[in-house]
């Protein structure tokens, strides 16, 4: 995927911080474009980060500067996505909407401000984004069917506790040993900015002297001039460091809602002088809810002075704000992983959210034995969308279970547990059996329990992966070729399966059996039961005799698709086909929007699923040579 990503300001590049490195690993060509803003520029580069800035020259903070620079960076940018050639676009500025709008691309707007903080930029942007991905409390105006909500905040993203560790030793650094609090002085030369009073040098002034009565250091940090009396001040500071100064402070008082929404993150009380205050939701979140920051009028200086010196006069003031923090990350996501996931299963993901927003709480848990084939190199050119690997399986699963289907192995089955809407997962074992144990895991991590068959030839028999996968709590069958071994001799076969099923006893009581297709004999395997009843070998189910296929949806991946009917030489059914499947991704969408029946049965063969590049080609390639092979057999039996 080819992801062009404009960037506006340094929260907006923290936020993105670790979704860049993610979708790096994973393969993705990323184009980032940036204009000039404060440390902007500083923090990518100490991040080794590329970038192309294409505003290099600040503008004032009046209307005819901010139109005369919104016409020049978008006039700029389309050039170079232009060229770029991007599959989606991302940001938070108009301009990137406009372009892809004209070039008709994807375009995802992310933002945690609400429609009447923003109104005008809201206005310029909303009605030409795709998508507006913004926290669940956010209010985006009359464009509600474009928002996508989060459970989360957009600094969790970059302050998650699996993201940033406060470093005492760095704080220390700038700050003494003395403990201290922190003033945040921003320029407020936003377009959205206009007209918005903050903290004014008299009362600046008051603060510092009430800061520093309770034995508090003060330190300043500003975006820009700061007047003679406070320069003494003044917080010098490698810009990546800030947050690990930020973490250490006993208060915050600012006027930037940004720094205000970090220290809550933090566990660091704050208090905002400034006329946002009561207007923005994620900050009313915060300070209604879960009590981490309080806002205060500009037309109440007096008040802001009062609750400075209570805040600093608690004497448990960290325990209480950290327990209020712990609180805040329990009720919330861990955004990173979120965004990563969002962007690179565009538009499916945004379905997804749609129709079950609790998959948010599943992003970025896959099991930890995983990990080796999830991580993607720069050489790999399977992505997480592509069919036929675990993680579309799982992407599958998910779904399923999201819609309310439950699973069962298909001897519960036989057993009388056939009510409600469920899912009988069975898995062939051709071949590559260890396939089989990833799939098992994969499923055992879901809380699923499905059939493994396992066929008698060395290619699918390996007693340490049955015991293995019959561990993880599976049902364990029988996939016998009998037929087809003693080129139809009955009696041979009937010898021949009590002992085959004898010896896969000896690893779970196998109740269930299931025919193996032989595609290349003569002999049909099944023809097996025309002589013999495989009920006095104390067997409850066969799938082609013990399920009524006018009541099942079938599907199966035969020929590494759903809709191989041409290509099964024997994998069918009595009952309806359903071959209007040809995806993965198809029989997501057809769950998601109600097409799939209450009772299924999925049939795969787990050797055709892999995350390595490599075995996927190879599966690729070697079926669809099966698959003709299987065309001239069927052809030719037609024939006869």
């Amino acid at each position: 995927m080819r992801i062009a990503l404009y960037i506006s300001h340094p929260a907006q590049y923290l936020f993105f911080r670790n979704p860049i490195r993610l979708w790096k690993e994973h393969g993705h060509e990323i184009k980032i474009f940036i204009r000039t803003k404060d440390v902007l520029a500083q923090l990518m580069q100490y991040d080794n980060v590329t970038f192309e800035n294409v505003m290099p020259h600040g503008r004032k903070p009046n209307v005819f500067d901010i139109t005369k620079a919104f016409i020049y960076r978008t006039s700029k940018l389309f050039l170079k996505i232009l060229i770029f050639k991007p599959d989606i676009l991302l940001g938070t500025d108009a301009s990137v909407a406009h372009i892809a709008f004209v070039l008709r691309k994807p375009c995802i707007t992310t933002l945690e401000d609400d429609y009447n903080v923003i109104k005008r930029l809201a206005l310029l942007t909303y009605p030409f984004t795709n998508t507006i991905l913004t926290p669940e409390c956010c209010n985006v105006g009359r464009w509600k069917h474009k928002k996508i909500g989060y459970n989360g905040l957009m600094k969790l993203s970059y302050l998650h506790p699996k993201r940033f560790t406060p470093d005492n030793n760095i704080a220390t650094k700038y700050t003494g040993e003395q403990p201290y609090c922190l003033i945040r002085l921003s320029r407020l030369t936003a377009y959205h900015d206009m007209g918005i009073a903050g903290l004014p040098q008299p009362l600046i002034k008051k603060e510092i002297e009430i800061c520093q009565k309770q034995g508090r250091k003060v330190f300043i940090s500003a975006e820009g001039e700061l007047n003679p009396d406070f320069e003494p001040y003044r917080l010098i500071i490698n810009p990546s460091d800030m947050h690990h100064v930020l973490a250490g402070a006993d208060l915050l008082v600012s006027d930037s809602q940004s720094m205000s929404v970090e220290a809550s993150i933090l566990g660091v009380p704050s208090i905002r002088f400034s006329d946002f205050s009561g207007r923005i939701s994620v900050l009313e979140e915060l300070e209604h809810n879960y009590h981490l920051t309080y806002g205060i009028s500009t037309s109440d200086p007096e008040r802001l002075l009062t609750l400075t010196g209570k805040i600093l006069s608690v004497n448990n003031r960290k325990e209480l704000y950290q327990e209020r923090r712990n609180l805040l990350l329990a009720n919330k996501i861990d955004v990173a992983p979120f965004i990563t996931w969002f962007v690179e299963n565009y538009p499916k993901s945004k379905n997804l959210m749609r129709s079950n927003p609790d998959i948010q709480y599943s992003v970025g848990k896959e099991p930890e034995h995983l990990a080796y084939q999830t991580k993607k190199t720069k050489d790999d050119f399977l992505s997480k969308s592509s069919d036929f690997t675990f993680h579309k399986y799982i992407d599958l699963l998910h779904i399923l279970k999201h819609q309310g289907y439950t699973f069962r192995t298909f001897e519960e089955f036989c057993k009388g547990q056939n009510q409600g809407r469920f899912v009988i997962l069975r898995h062939d074992i051709d071949a590559r059996p260890y396939h089989a144990l990833q799939c098992a895991e994969i499923e055992h991590n879901e809380g699923i329990r499905s059939s493994y068959y396992f066929r008698i030839v060395r290619n699918s028999n390996r007693p340490e992966i049955i015991q293995k996968i019959a561990a993880l709590g599976h049902e364990i069958g029988y996939h016998y070729e009998e037929m087809s071994i003693t080129k139809g001799d009955i009696n041979k076969s009937i010898g021949l399966f009590e002992k085959n099923l004898a010896y896969f006893r000896q690893f779970y009581p196998i109740k269930t059996i299931c025919m193996h297709g032989s595609p290349t004999s003569s002999f049909s395997n099944i023809d097996l039961w025309k002589h013999y009843d495989y009920r006095q070998s104390d067997i409850i189910g066969e799938p082609y005799f013990d399920i009524d296929f006018n009541n099942f949806m079938y599907l199966t991946d035969t020929g590494r698709c759903w809709d191989g009917q041409s290509v099964s030489v024997r994998d069918r059914v009595k009952g309806k086909i359903y071959d209007r499947f040809h995806s993965t991704n198809d029989m997501i969408e057809a769950a998601l929007s109600g097409q799939l029946h209450d009772k299924i049965m999925i049939t795969t063969h787990p050797q055709r699923w892999t995350d390595n590049q490599w075995k996927w080609v190879f599966e690729f390639v070697s079926q669809g040579f099966k698959n003709q092979i299987k065309r001239i057999v069927i052809k030719y039996k037609k024939t006869k």
